[in-house]
């Protein structure tokens, strides 16, 4: 079986939907994803976190104790996967940290996010049906400069070229189209930063690889469609991280070929 090199580098991931507009009241929301925190409690207790509530934005957001992140606004429906801890107190010594959350490869957390998400999708279509006019991928990778993968790597060396000495710091972010065709248009926002020399986890770099698909027809929610969207767009983000982690798209000599062709 391949191993993605977002699994061996423990990357965590994000599934979004745009959706078209409705208002709900938070409350309400909140009532619809009812059966998530249900299912997220455990001896009569309540085990997430309610991170956000915001009536101007009209935004919620919660994470539960094993990782999953849920947020829903007017237009948008994202589950991602965060690591948790929290401290422990022990008999005759300090507190331990105490991981919550359990550390799986990415594409086993992937296809996770990806199942929460079709059946939060289904909840929220029920307070009123709604269309699906995006969906983004997202693969975040918190690792040292000596561990990224060859392309990143050829990435970094490219965008740098200007400068003859090595760059400390940087924040490099493209928008690439990938696809277009009759019914979608893809494109992956690349953000690869290096923190300034000093600071806090400084030998620490965050790769944000955000896979987008844009719908030219808009799709009603369903539990048919929800999988029909959700599994292709799996797999094509799947592989556009793999071209990039190989690099051979930032081979001089293919980009010369592009570039005089």
């Amino acid at each position: 079986m391949l191993i993605s090199w977002c699994d061996k580098l423990a990357s965590v991931p994000t599934i979004g939907l745009k959706l078209n507009f409705h208002y709900s009241p938070l409350d309400e929301i909140l009532e619809a994803l009812s059966p998530v925190i249900d299912a997220a409690s455990k001896n009569d207790k309540s085990r997430l976190n309610l991170s956000q509530y915001d009536v101007s934005l009209n935004a919620v957001a919660f994470t539960t104790h094993d990782g999953f992140r849920y947020a829903a606004d007017s237009t948008k429906l994202t589950v991602g996967f965060e690591h948790m801890l929290r401290t422990r107190v022990v008999s005759g010594g300090p507190p331990v940290m105490e991981m919550l959350s359990r550390p799986l490869p990415y594409t086993a957390l992937l296809e996770e996010v990806a199942d929460r998400l079709g059946k939060a999708a289904l909840l929220i279509n029920a307070i009123k049906p709604r269309t699906v006019a995006r969906l983004g991928i997202v693969s975040l990778t918190k690792v040292s400069e000596d561990d990224i993968p060859p392309g990143v790597r050829q990435l970094v060396k490219y965008l740098g070229r200007p400068w003859r000495q090595e760059v400390e710091s940087y924040t490099y972010r493209v928008v690439a189209r990938l696809e277009d065709d009759r019914d979608h248009l893809d494109r992956c926002i690349y953000t690869v930063e290096k923190p300034d020399p000093g600071s806090d986890d400084d030998d620490i770099m965050t790769l944000n690889f955000d896979w987008q698909r844009l719908f030219k027809s808009e799709h009603a929610i369903s539990e048919k469609t929800v999988e029909e969207l959700l599994r292709p767009a799996q797999r094509a983000a799947l592989s556009q991280f793999e071209e990039l982690a190989e690099g051979s798209q930032f081979d001089e000599d293919i980009i010369r070929d592009r570039v005089s062709a």
